[in-house]
């Protein structure tokens, strides 16, 4: 995927500055300058994401109510979101923290060049939970989005939290037209010193003088100024508190050059990663071997291979191509499986065909030596749906997906949706959609 996760929608009621984010210069007739954008009145919102504010400090998980977009329990009842948006989001609900494989992005108000957009340079990228530890990224810019976007390589450390802080001003991104780009009034207010609450206990507290609120309130009533005033102060003490600025500034990006900041956690579960953009796919290591990464630590015991009406298991291969000529037993190679040195190991009685569709599909009785199951891939998520990713005019179901994206994705949703469908498969198998930590297909080629 090449876009940032859903949080668009959720993030649209947040209370962060709606009026502040539209303020324009006031000398003269100053053009607005270009900027990296915090605005959540935008349809839909231009903020950073992934971000770590939608995730529940009572339960560690995401948890969109937070941003009050409580999800329905049945997608198909979804009002504000597609269904297949719905069902997505109930999936980013299960994580503390988000996939491994997300790239964060932070729209701006112009295209930004290439040559600005350094890493550790005009882009800097730190870990809180190891500070001494170096992150691997590319940064790009996204023209669909209109968003810079920042891409692990090849994916977050599990567990870790992640701050993004892009260099804006003088030496900072620039526009595709060479003009300076500047950071938001929303961000200006997260980057002061003193509280934007002025020491007040409540909002209603909040006395007329002071400067955030003064600001609020000459763009929005006074209950939701107050309100904003102290959603922004929460925001300004967890990056203090954090020491994000010092850790920023340690990394060459001082507070006063910083354009934006937002900050994220990662899933501690393990998981088979899946990302063909940064070739996290299933390796053929031999005409009958196929391995499966897995990021994090594995209960090597939970993997075993299924041979069907012979013996269930955890790891399921399928010869989809054999499948299409309606032999769905002959359909199922013979296989073993172990893991090994980071790896799933499927090997074959027999050589693999070349140029035939394999699907390779896992359950959650793949779990870590704590006994907690694999989370599955955004990919895996999207291939299983059960609602469609693009809508009658071939446009994504999803904010984060790509309409080329969608498309391909879309095919091999409805060709697996055959199979999950079909009355024979799960009993035969003992594959569901919920029960499926890794679910892929590729064609099988032999190495040059």
């Amino acid at each position: 995927m090449t876009r940032p996760s859903p949080l668009g929608a959720a993030l649209a009621a947040l209370p962060l500055l709606a009026g502040a984010a539209a303020c324009t210069p006031d000398v003269g007739n100053d053009p607005v300058p270009e900027a990296l954008e915090f605005d959540t009145e935008a349809s839909p919102p231009r903020v950073p994401q992934p971000t770590g504010l939608v995730v529940n400090p009572l339960t560690g998980h995401i948890d969109f109510a937070l941003a009050g977009t409580p999800l329905p329990d049945d997608c198909s009842q979804a009002t504000t979101l597609s269904p297949a948006a719905c069902e997505f989001n109930h999936y980013l609900e299960t994580l503390d923290g988000f996939p491994t494989v997300s790239p964060a992005a932070a729209p701006a108000t112009a295209k930004l060049t290439a040559e600005s957009l350094g890493a550790d340079e005009t882009v800097v990228v730190v870990a809180l939970r190891h500070p001494s530890a170096g992150v691997a990224f590319a940064t790009g810019f996204d023209d669909a989005s209109r968003s810079l976007v920042v891409k692990p390589l090849p994916s977050w450390e599990l567990g870790e939290t992640y701050f993004v802080g892009v260099r804006a001003y003088a030496e900072g991104v620039r526009a595709s037209s060479g003009a300076e780009v500047v950071g938001s009034p929303t961000f200006a207010l997260l980057k002061e010193d003193s509280s934007l609450t002025c020491g007040a206990a409540t909002p209603a507290a909040i006395e007329p003088d002071c400067p955030a609120y003064e600001l609020l309130s000459q763009s929005q009533p006074d209950s939701a100024a107050r309100q904003n005033a102290f959603t922004l102060e929460a925001i300004r003490q967890s990056y203090a508190n954090a020491g994000v600025w010092e850790r920023m500034a340690q990394a060459g990006l001082p507070k006063h050059e910083m354009g934006v900041l937002f900050g994220f956690p990662v899933h501690t579960a393990s998981v088979a990663e899946i990302d063909p953009t940064l070739n996290l796919v299933p390796v053929v290591a031999a005409p009958n071997e196929i391995r499966v990464a897995v990021h994090g630590p594995v209960d090597a015991s939970t993997v075993s291979g299924f041979v069907v009406r012979e013996r269930p298991g955890s790891v399921v291969v399928m010869d989809l191509t054999a499948a299409a000529t309606g032999d769905l037993v002959g359909g199922f190679p013979r296989i073993e499986a172990q893991f090994t040195s980071g790896h799933v190991s499927i090997t074959s009685s027999a050589a693999f065909t070349p140029s035939h569709q394999y699907g390779i599909f896992m359950t959650r009785a793949v779990t870590n030596p704590s006994g907690a199951p694999l989370v599955p891939a955004p990919i895996s998520v999207l291939l299983t749906l059960r609602a469609p990713l693009l809508d009658a005019n071939g446009h994504s179901q999803i904010a984060s997906v790509s309409d080329a994206d969608a498309a391909e994705l879309e095919a091999g949703r409805q060709q697996l949706a055959t199979l999950f469908d079909n009355p024979v498969f799960g009993p035969l198998t003992g594959l569901t959609r919920e029960e499926l930590v890794y679910c892929f297909a590729f064609r099988f080629e032999l190495p040059r």
